[in-house]
């Protein structure tokens, strides 16, 4: 049994490095392509690759899947819209910290809105990640201004936070890939609404559509796949903590093939980010062990 718990923590530290991975991918293509139909089409590929892994369920779609769907669908439209828009004016690096910033604003949002009153501790690592998140966008040489494309990051982050709360409530009562598909057709949907309001459809080239289809099978599909797998085997809490190192991986992909770099004051946010993400994560864990005893 631990070593099949080994291959499961293996399987999602894979996960997280794709997760990683995907910032830099759609960094690399939005001087090409317009934002919003760069994700209509990635959300597109992904639907229909469920759509075919579901085909024989698809008559059996529960009413909570569909309201929990189209629910959780819409909070995770609006995060990968703000964080591909924010994109555009930062960068993939800054994204994978301030996306990351989810894990620490979910107990926050679940003390407001849900009464669940988050550890102490809870509190300190996310006043550390606030910290973190100045110095990490805030431009102190000049006037004090929050950076555009770092503030529509945090938006995203907002609303992931949001859809985690949302797949806690929904995710218990319905079928994983079932639940994933009406999210991401809704994604879709809410994509090509978006930019064909705002945006002029492109050609898109062959090597548009190769990382296209690496965001919709790989980053999408394969991730939620190995990821429903793995936690079968390892504890929501243990998933939790190697999730954290997606600002870690992004950052990795960001330095080492889009050439980007982050000041000592970018370098210092984003340290003390990570540290109140896994502070937050492990106050969880310790408020929820007091709770069980």
């Amino acid at each position: 049994m631990r070593d099949k718990n080994w291959f499961g923590y293996g399987v999602l530290i894979i996960v997280t490095v794709i997760w990683g991975s995907t910032f830099s991918v759609t960094k690399s293509y939005l001087d090409y392509v317009p934002p919003l139909y760069f994700l209509a089409w990635r959300f597109s590929l992904a639907a229909v690759g469920l759509l075919l892994l579901n085909l024989r369920h698809l008559s059996t779609v529960s009413r909570d899947e569909l309201i929990g769907g189209l629910i959780s669908g819409s909070s995770l439209a609006i995060g990968y819209i703000a964080q591909t828009l924010g994109m555009v004016y930062s960068t993939a690096a800054k994204a994978g910290f301030i996306t990351g910033m989810a894990v620490v604003l979910v107990p926050l949002l679940g003390a407001v809105f849900l009464r669940r009153r988050p550890h102490f501790y809870v509190y300190i690592f996310a006043g550390v990640a606030a910290v973190g998140l100045a110095f990490l966008s805030l431009d102190f040489s000049a006037s004090i201004t929050f950076q555009r494309g770092d503030l529509l990051l945090f938006i995203c982050a907002l609303a992931f936070a949001v859809n985690i709360l949302n797949l806690a409530k929904y995710a218990p009562g319905c079928r994983v890939l079932m639940l994933t598909l009406v999210q991401v057709a809704v994604t879709a949907i809410s994509c090509w609404i978006a930019s064909l309001l705002l945006e002029e459809p492109v050609s898109l080239g062959g090597h548009v559509w190769a990382g296209l289809f690496y965001l919709a099978f790989v980053g999408t599909i394969f991730t939620t796949a190995c990821q429903t797998w793995a936690q079968r085997i390892v504890s929501p809490e243990r998933a939790a903590l190697v999730f954290t190192l997606e600002p870690v991986f992004a950052a990795v992909f960001a330095f080492s093939f889009l050439g980007e770099k982050l000041p000592s004051q970018g370098l210092w946010g984003s340290v003390l980010i990570m540290m109140g993400i896994i502070g937050v994560e492990l106050a969880n864990r310790r408020g929820k062990q007091r709770y069980l005893e």
